[in-house]
């Protein structure tokens, strides 16, 4: 991939990791998505496809973003569901079910990147163990600095500050710290906890939970829910994410307060989970719902 800056044409190596998959929930903010789809655009590996798993939205996506798809270098794939309110738990199983890699790394449509974040991914690709991460947030100020020109650049990344990194850095360490306590200790912990929009895993791994659970519909406790099945599961968390890491874009909040509609249901799976019930109530094999996603290739 070639691109210009100051004038100087610059090569960047990227190479194609045809196990890779990525999948992006999607709803309504092109603007955020088409950064996203850019940032990808200049990993240093490639993913082999990546998946537009879209919860309903009122706008195209597809028209949005196809003036893209031809500077795009991987391929594309659009999957809708109706839109019944906050389904995120259900939008991501489509994306599942919907990718053809052997290898998944999620996304949320805000998400930026340095340049090898993906490479982490696919350098520590390992059975029976999913991959965290933990993201830069970045003011509503420095994301209106970032322009379409400045993600295909890399200039964004001058935006972060040095707080901000340390901030990683920190829940880098804590994260570790769960990891080495859960292996030298032997301690049974969910964490380092599982975030659902920055984590890579092997499709088969998300097999044996059968996936996210649906039946959390509206914000909150879905990607929990996840994490503690994959452990009672023997899929453990860890990071390697101490120089690469991804970057959140500020937008106004999905959601008002701090209330979780899904709590009551939560604590009850916390102790079904416990007694060794991991699987999804309602999975990648038993959708909640009858209706059926749009597909369609973009790319």
């Amino acid at each position: 991939m070639d691109f210009k800056k100051n004038n100087e044409t610059i090569q960047m190596n990227t190479i194609t990791d045809n196990k890779l998959s990525v999948i992006i929930v999607v709803y309504n903010q092109i603007k955020l998505i088409r950064k996203t789809l850019l940032s990808l655009n200049r990993q240093s590996v490639l993913p082999a496809e990546v998946v537009l798993s879209d919860d309903g939205s009122s706008c195209d996506i597809p028209a949005g973003i196809n003036d893209l798809l031809p500077e795009l270098q991987f391929n594309v794939k659009f999957v809708r569901q109706e839109d019944r309110g906050f389904r995120a738990g259900k939008c991501r199983n489509n994306g599942i079910r919907e990718c053809s890699g052997e290898y998944l790394v999620f996304f949320d449509q805000d998400i930026l990147s340095t340049t090898n974040y993906l490479k982490v991914f696919s350098d520590h690709q390992r059975k029976n163990s999913f991959i965290v991460a933990f993201p830069v947030l970045l003011s509503e100020e420095q994301t209106k600095q970032i322009t379409e020109p400045s993600v295909r650049n890399g200039r964004f990344l001058e935006l972060i500050t040095r707080e901000q990194k340390a901030q990683m850095s920190r829940q880098y360490v804590k994260d570790m710290f769960y990891y080495y306590q859960r292996v030298l200790v032997l301690r049974n912990d969910h964490r380092p906890k599982l975030r659902s929009g920055i984590f890579g895993i092997f499709k088969s791994d998300l097999i044996k939970v059968d996936g996210f659970d649906e039946n959390y519909q509206g914000w909150g406790n879905e990607d929990d829910d996840l994490g503690r099945r994959l452990y009672k599961a023997g899929v453990y968390g860890r990071t390697e994410f101490k120089n690469e890491f991804p970057i959140h874009m500020y937008h106004k909040p999905h959601r008002t307060g701090k209330e979780r509609v899904n709590q009551d249901y939560y604590l009850r799976r916390i102790r079904e989970i416990k007694a060794g019930e991991y699987k999804a109530v309602n999975g990648l094999s038993n959708p909640l719902g009858d209706d059926k996603p749009i597909i369609k290739i973009l790319k």
